[in-house]
């Protein structure tokens, strides 16, 4: 493996993947931000300052989950579509460099496992690689690293979706999804 792509969130477990790459893989890392309608503000920003303090630019890929009927439709698959999707934008992505990376990582933690995430059959169906969740890492275990290596961003809380906040069954807006942002923004300030 010569480079890897990995799926970057800005949150705690894809910024742990990029941040112990860096350190100590021997390969080149691109880390990849999907940037689209679900992705708030306060996402957005987080994303920037964590790739800023792990001293990495990650190439951001604007995308329409909207534009894809199975993810607005919005029922309890959407996280699976949504998922392939945005892996499938990462593979398009990487096939067009002159070195195409040969893997494709995610910051899926052990504790992920645990739950109903639709998405990890996506990973799975795709061949993304999921190391943290490989060697049982859980986010417990990621925050400890990250706080030991010292990046201030080991504390982050959990940043879902816009789209989660939009209950099942209800089709997606941009309308709607932009209102849940402003929504956001006004709460935090």
């Amino acid at each position: 493996m010569h480079s890897c792509a990995i799926g970057f969130s800005g949150g705690v477990d894809s910024a742990f993947l990029v941040a112990t790459g860096i350190r100590w893989a021997s390969v080149k890392m691109f880390p990849v931000f999907l940037d689209s309608v679900f992705v708030s503000e306060a996402a957005l920003r987080q994303a920037v300052r964590v790739a800023n303090c792990i001293g990495v630019k990650p190439v951001r890929l604007k995308w329409n989950p909207l534009a894809v009927p199975e993810i607005n439709r919005n029922d309890r698959l959407r996280c699976y579509f949504c998922k392939k999707n945005i892996y499938l934008n990462i593979k398009a992505y990487i096939s067009q460099m002159d070195s195409p990376c040969s893997e494709i990582f995610d910051g899926t933690q052990a504790d992920d496992l645990l739950k109903p995430r639709p998405g990890l059959f996506a990973l799975q169906e795709l061949e993304i690689h999921t190391p943290l969740a490989d060697i049982g890492f859980t986010k417990t275990d990621i925050r400890c690293c990250l706080k030991r290596l010292g990046y201030d961003f080991w504390n982050l809380p959990a940043e879902s979706c816009l789209a989660t906040r939009v209950g099942y069954g209800k089709s997606l807006s941009e309308k709607e999804i932009q209102a849940l942002n402003f929504e956001l923004r006004y709460k935090k300030t």
